[in-house]
């Protein structure tokens, strides 16, 4: 299964890390469940095992794959039952320069 998802909000990691006060987290988290929820409107149950490729394009300024992991948390909160070790057995993350701000993600 192929999700794409445009005009996801760039969150860092190290913006998270930063100390951001949790009603501007929260602020951020409800954008994301309006964005995504407007986009991938199924959830993917607990009954499956899922490996899951993430591939990031940025306009400009892209994050290394490693700062996006604050983005994939959210977006598996909203698309999955559950992101347990025994659902999500495996990520893959890529990033990279494109024409649009957008995810790929590639459910197995």
């Amino acid at each position: 299964m192929e999700i794409i998802l445009k005009d996801i909000p760039k969150i860092s990691l190290n913006k998270w890390y930063a100390g951001m006060h949790w009603t501007k987290r929260k602020k951020i988290k409800d954008n994301y469940i309006n964005i995504v929820r407007s986009q991938f409107s199924n959830t993917l149950t607990r009954d499956n095992t899922y490996k899951v490729e993430y591939h990031f394009t940025f306009k400009s300024r892209p994050l290394d794959a490693s700062n996006c992991v604050a983005m994939i948390k959210m977006i598996e909160d909203i698309i999955f039952e559950t992101d347990s070790y025994k659902v999500v057995t495996e990520l893959v993350i890529t990033s990279s320069k494109g024409l649009e701000d957008k995810v790929l993600i590639k459910v197995v």
